[in-house]
């Protein structure tokens, strides 16, 4: 089932604007409430994901990039899109300390996988010289 954003957006504010109601009295319940929207939204845009991976296949295929590299892109922007959104919950629960910690380990985490792009940019680089 592909939603389109207005819809999406809608659960959202509307989950949003619901647990601000619901966290006067019951917080537990207005914080599950908002993961699983959450949950939600990320499920509705699980399809939209899927073609992005084909279209960036078939890209890919009919270029000379190297795949690897778009790869690790990928794996960089998943370890970001992880790390921000448990940054937020973190965040919406009153963690700040955890989620700056989150924070640091999601920026260290996308430095790891992309240590080979730099090991070949220094190669050209030395290949130049």
């Amino acid at each position: 089932m592909t939603m389109n954003i207005i819809s999406i957006c809608i659960l959202g504010v509307f989950t949003a604007v619901s647990s601000i109601a619901l966290r006067k009295h019951t917080p537990e319940i207005a914080s599950l409430m908002l993961i699983s929207c959450g949950v939600l939204v990320t499920v509705l845009y699980l399809p939209a994901i899927e073609s992005m991976f084909d279209s960036i296949n078939t890209i890919t295929a009919d270029s000379s990039i190297n795949s690897d590299y778009i790869r690790i892109l990928i794996k960089s922007l998943g370890i970001c899109y992880v790390t921000q959104i448990s940054v937020n919950i973190c965040k919406e629960n009153g963690s700040m300390s955890l989620a700056s910690q989150l924070e640091i380990a999601g920026k260290l985490l996308v430095l790891l996988p992309s240590l080979p792009i730099f090991n070949d940019i220094i190669k050209m680089i030395y290949d130049l010289l």
